[in-house]
């Protein structure tokens, strides 16, 4: 049995570790919660019900050496990405020591294939020929299109539609029920409001909203 600790202890990381417990409960999967890595304990040693084991700088040292014990990172703010990825790579922790959780109600093509460190929740769809990097989230209900390629360390909120055929960047973060268009191109460290339609192509460092999505760019400097 894997015993995964979770590098993060607020939002999704409490989302991700409710859905390993759902696993395990509900169909035997062979995983458990084994606690959270955070240095944040103004809350105290528990967030609910999941005990703080160690701070993140602590944590390769503490329980790198324990084979059955594997990591998930899901610390500070996927509206902040490229923070967020720049936090995650300066643990300097082996990528081995990550492990990718796929919830039993996904459907993962066969033809799919995925790098380390991904998390795909409760019903996500992953068709054909998809091929997705390292350190991706995947909120529940999820639909990846086939033939897609998408990078590292993106973030898709709950009931995002990704079309087919098309490539996406690394750390990009999509929000709510986003659309995106069969065979267009989206670059790297966008933000993608709620709700919105992508129709076209997407540069690096934009933050666009709407029905068809159109790019804002006075507030690119949130996310620079």
């Amino acid at each position: 049995m894997d015993k995964i600790i979770i590098i993060g202890g607020r939002g999704t990381a409490i989302v991700i570790a409710d859905q390993i417990n759902d696993a395990q409960r509900r169909f035997n999967m062979s995983v458990e919660v084994l606690g959270l890595a955070l240095d944040d304990l103004s809350g105290g040693d528990s967030i609910s019900g999941y005990h703080i084991l160690c701070g993140i700088k602590e944590l390769y040292e503490k329980y790198g050496k324990y084979n059955d014990v594997k990591f998930i990172y899901s610390l500070y703010r996927p509206d902040c990405m490229d923070e967020r990825s720049k936090i995650l790579y300066d643990l300097n922790i082996p990528f081995e020591k990550f492990t990718n959780f796929v919830h039993p109600t996904v459907m993962l093509a066969k033809s799919a294939t995925i790098g380390i460190g991904n998390v795909f929740l409760a019903n996500v769809v992953v068709n054909c020929n998809a091929v997705i990097g390292n350190f991706n989230t995947v909120n529940s209900g999820v639909l990846l299109g086939h033939d897609i390629k998408i990078g590292h360390n993106n973030y898709f909120a709950g009931q995002v539609c990704v079309g087919s055929g098309l490539l996406i960047g690394n750390k990009n973060f999509f929000g709510l029920n986003t659309s995106i268009r069969n065979g267009i191109c989206i670059g790297d460290s966008n933000i993608v409001g709620m709700s919105s339609n992508i129709t076209k192509e997407v540069t690096d460092h934009n933050v666009l909203y709407g029905n068809p999505a159109v790019i804002k760019p006075q507030l690119n400097h949130i996310i620079r």
